[in-house]
């Protein structure tokens, strides 16, 4: 049956294996959609399929883990004709999983929930560069603690496509600082997605 459901996941496939194929050879939508089905993101459909709030960083980590893992057997052609395994890093991952939860469940009506304000925001060049270029944080007495979170966090690494864990939960802990007793996920309120200007 065609229900509000498979409606959400099949824009919620679209739109996170578009952001998470970029410069990625191999990485299509069709296998987005493979890699979200085979690690059973997609069962996630309400927030009644999260944990608590305080689990939630564990539970995105065995998300990122089981596609990762259901990337393993997927081989693609390559452009020189050679059949090659796919290479879904943990940063390219986590972009997938990420993404997906965030058109599935935060902008389908559920931004409010508890367990939603925990969810984490897709970690990518747009948003990262709007984070380094800001200095202005949720509470101001925070402002000197999310400089040095992000200056670790940056020191690490600034290419999400090859982020590993260690990267990612730096920045991750920087953006909570900056989100303060903000929902976790609205940190892309610096995410644009018009990266060129038009000219007039």
């Amino acid at each position: 049956m065609y229900d509000i459901i498979e409606h959400r996941h099949r824009l919620a496939v679209w739109g996170a294996g578009r952001a998470y194929s970029r410069q990625g050879p191999g990485h299509t939508i069709a296998v987005a959609r493979q890699l979200i089905e085979n690690s059973k993101l997609n069962e996630i459909n309400t927030p009644d399929d999260l944990p608590d709030a305080d689990l939630m960083d564990a539970f995105i980590h065995e998300r990122i883990h089981q596609v990762m893992a259901a990337s393993l057997p997927i081989r693609y052609t390559n452009k020189d004709k050679q059949v090659v395994p796919l290479l879904c890093t943990y940063g390219r991952a986590q972009k997938l999983v990420n993404m997906y939860l965030k058109l599935k469940i935060v902008c389908a009506g559920f931004e409010t929930h508890e367990k939603v304000h925990a969810l984490h925001p897709p970690l990518d060049k747009v948003l990262l560069d709007a984070l380094f270029a800001s200095k202005k944080v949720d509470r101001d007495e925070d402002l000197g603690t999310y400089q040095t979170a992000l200056a670790k966090a940056k020191t690490l690494g600034k290419s999400w496509t090859v982020f590993d864990r260690q990267t990612y939960d730096a920045y991750i802990a920087a953006i909570k600082v900056f989100q303060g007793k903000q929902p976790l996920w609205a940190a892309e309120r610096l995410w644009n997605p018009e990266r060129v200007k038009v000219a007039d």
